[in-house]
């Protein structure tokens, strides 16, 4: 078993989201790295730096003001303008909205 950090992160989020890690023999096969009936995901341990500070930032900033309610950040990128908006927020917190959605909670498991 390999303990690369994102093989780690794989099993992770599989775990996280009650799904299954999808295992390539060959890394030229097109499949993502994981499942579940409604969510596939691809697993990256390297994201830009800029975008790991810009998020830590803006969630403390706004902290006081989000209080109990879950962070999360909206990107979209001119360089890149047919990808569209992109949100950033926590595994734990995409996790919670996902089984929430399972168990037909309309409001992801937080009460606001």
């Amino acid at each position: 078993m390999s303990y690369e950090p994102w093989k780690e992160l794989e099993r992770r989020h599989a775990k996280r989201m009650g799904g299954t890690r999808l295992w390539r023999p060959d890394y030229g096969d097109s499949q993502p790295d994981g499942e579940t009936d409604l969510d596939t995901w691809d697993a990256k341990s390297r994201v830009s730096y800029s975008l790991h500070t810009t998020f830590q930032t803006c969630e403390k900033k706004y902290r006081e003001f989000t209080g109990h309610r879950r962070f999360h950040l909206v990107l979209f990128s001119r360089q890149h303008p047919k990808v569209g908006d992109l949100v950033v927020l926590r595994a734990e917190d995409y996790a919670a909205l996902v089984e929430a959605s399972r168990n037909g909670a309309g409001d992801g498991g937080q009460s606001v």
